[in-house]
């Protein structure tokens, strides 16, 4: 028979065990179509935007060939890095692995990388970037409907083609 002390404290261990694996729950990426459909849902909001990563002379941006609303706005969101204002991750940050692997298929279906003839392949790559929706204005809006504020390149992870 167990003494009430003991059971108090063999509860209290099972507590806090317990709470100690109920850890943040894996971050949900959406595809640069995902947050362009709904803007006003990720306006001003952290997200995990998964796309094309395209890296040029004039800027870097989350892109995809067309989404399936043929939306007059080009697919793609432009990437701003903000060392001071962009969002911190979760502490333990991980990416929800399943949906990943389903979306970038979805992605890869309607939008491939280009082939640079000559050059670093690394201008255009499958990546998840952390950061915080934006909307552009004026002349920026022409290019690219948001932007994706963004902490620094620690966020960004390249994903094997």
């Amino acid at each position: 028979m167990l003494r009430p002390r003991r059971f108090v404290l063999r509860l209290a261990f099972a507590l806090v065990a317990a709470s100690a694996t109920c850890a943040e729950s894996p971050v949900m990426p959406f595809t640069v179509c995902e947050i362009l459909r709904d803007k006003a849902m990720y306006e001003g909001k952290p997200v995990a935007a998964l796309g094309r990563y395209s890296f040029r002379q004039d800027g870097r941006w989350l892109g995809e060939q067309g989404c399936q609303d043929n939306s007059t706005v080009p697919p793609a969101i432009w990437l701003t890095e903000d060392g001071n204002e962009g969002p911190r991750p979760p502490e333990n940050f991980e990416l929800d692995g399943i949906a990943l692997s389903h979306k970038l298929a979805d992605v890869r279906k309607r939008t491939s990388l280009a082939k640079f003839r000559f050059g670093s392949p690394d201008y255009d790559r499958w990546a998840v970037v952390y950061g915080r929706v934006v909307s552009r204005q004026g002349e920026g809006a022409k290019r690219a409907a948001l932007d994706l504020v963004f902490r620094g390149d620690g966020v960004i992870i390249f994903l094997n083609q």
